[in-house]
């Protein structure tokens, strides 16, 4: 384990007065300030957005919508859309696209249109880079949408936009309208494709393969429960890794309950209108996912903005400073709002917006004193290094100690009391705690302890140390 977070209380023995805390990513700016071509949508889709090692930059893709009325759609695909990527040295700020504009469908006139090997622009879904993987050679990654027939193909690519479409044989037969982002999962060697069940299906499911030319069934992972309102859906489920866990920003519609008859001549009975926002789940291992509290992570914004109808949370990038930034796409009105013909269409370019927003690290819940005193326990860990660190926030006239625990015995090891203890105050990412004859825990290294921690008016929102679980009879590496 790389640490404790504390999205629920497995690891904890003792939690004393402290109550958790869910954070929530605040708004930082609308990315764009222009949308090409006039009288089209705006950008969007299933974003995804990294450090691109190849190339030095960040990277950025995206779907351009056309509006109701535009003529110059991208022919074969959908609604017309085309997806194109973006390069930038800051992740906060990005360039908007190059466009000149030429006759003919708009996509021609976009630079790093993402296209397949025939030249002709492709839907890729969610572009996933390689690296790091066994498969790393092959570039990037994506399903790629194949509407009409309910299929999903797979494509590789060298360069990140021009895509090697393997139309011989779907990756999934029927395919899922929600493509699927890629999951490289090192513990389990398996790369894990998160898509439906079916198509018009809005829960979330899960085909895995190890060489993307066999694929496991798609089977459903996770689904509305008691918990939920009556109308609730599972829109889609973007994972990303973090630390040695997974993060979900879980896209929940909350559908329109008058609506008994959908837009849809063909598919009537599928819920076209509604609101979306987004939710948070966690999983440790990649492959088993809970959910969170049942409130929005990435709520919508006010009646007018952009988000007001949607705010779709579609990625998380830490940047290499440490920085938790989070890609939404915002439209001004609910799902399928723009392509309802039965109301008037008051908006010209930049309906839909991608909106950027910012976490604190590790800021996705906390424990925190709900009076002035609170006292956490850890169960028994093995230290596997003697370096710890606390992302913790005090009051600059309070702070935490930390107090170090025989594993078998739960008594205090000498040279690491509380009373040892030197405070840590103030708003820290990676606090090093520290007594008084001693700068860290390495004489620890490979002993049963337990760690406790003494908050006085503060916020604890990680525990990072390297170590071993040993709440059982064997010390696990992990919560796999």
């Amino acid at each position: 384990m790389k640490g404790i977070w504390f999205f629920d209380d497995w690891m904890l023995e003792r939690r004393d007065c402290l109550e958790r805390v869910w954070g929530k990513p605040t708004f930082v700016k609308e990315i764009f300030a222009e949308f090409y071509p006039d009288g089209w949508d705006g950008y969007g889709g299933y974003p995804t957005a990294f450090y691109d090692e190849r190339l030095g930059k960040y990277a950025l893709y995206l779907i351009a919508f056309p509006g109701r009325e535009s003529r110059d759609r991208t022919p074969g695909i959908s609604a017309g859309e085309f997806q194109f990527r973006l390069l930038s040295d800051d992740p906060f700020d990005w360039p908007s696209p190059v466009y000149n504009p030429t006759s003919g469908p708009a996509w021609r006139s976009f630079d790093d249109v993402v296209v397949d090997q025939d030249g002709a622009p492709v839907w890729a879904h969610a572009v996933h880079s390689l690296a790091g993987t066994p498969l790393a050679e092959r570039g990037y990654a994506s399903a790629v949408l194949d509407v009409p027939r309910h299929l999903t193909w797979g494509g590789f690519s060298e360069d990140g936009v021009r895509f090697e479409v393997d139309r011989s044989g779907p990756w999934l037969d029927p395919g899922s309208d929600i493509a699927g982002d890629i999951l490289w999962n090192r513990e389990a060697e398996l790369y894990q494709l998160f898509v439906r069940p079916v198509y018009g299906d809005r829960r979330v499911a899960m085909s895995t393969t190890t060489d993307f030319r066999e694929f496991t069934r798609p089977v459903t992972i996770m689904q509305p429960d008691s918990l939920d309102r009556v109308g609730t859906e599972l829109y889609d489920m973007p994972p990303r890794p973090y630390e040695d866990f997974y993060i979900g920003l879980l896209n929940i519609m909350t559908s329109d309950r008058f609506e008994e008859v959908s837009l849809s001549s063909k598919w009537p009975q599928i819920k076209y209108f509604g609101r979306m926002d987004t939710q948070l789940a966690y999983s440790y291992n990649g492959l088993y996912w809970y959910r969170t509290e049942r409130e929005p992570f990435i709520g919508v914004r006010d009646y007018g903005q952009v988000g007001g109808g949607s705010a779709y949370g579609k990625e998380m990038l830490r940047t290499q400073d440490d920085r938790l930034l989070f890609f939404v796409i915002g439209d001004y009105g609910g799902h399928a709002a723009r392509v309802d013909k039965e109301t008037e269409w008051p908006y010209g370019s930049g309906y839909r917006s991608p909106m950027l927003y910012e976490m604190r690290l590790d800021g996705f819940c906390s424990l925190k004193t709900w009076g002035r005193e609170g006292v956490l326990r850890t169960k028994v860990i093995i230290p596997r290094d003697g370096d710890m660190r606390l992302n913790v926030r005090t009051m600059a006239h309070t702070g935490v100690r930390v107090q170090m625990l025989d594993g078998m015995t739960a008594q205090p090891i000498p040279g690491f009391t509380w009373e040892e203890a030197v405070p840590v105050s103030g708003d820290h990412l990676y606090a090093r705690p520290r007594w008084q004859e001693r700068e860290d825990i390495g004489e620890l290294v490979g002993r049963p302890v337990r760690v406790e921690v003494s908050m006085l008016e503060a916020e604890l929102f990680a525990v990072r140390l390297a170590c071993d679980v040993f709440n059982a009879c064997e010390p696990l590496g992990s919560l796999w």
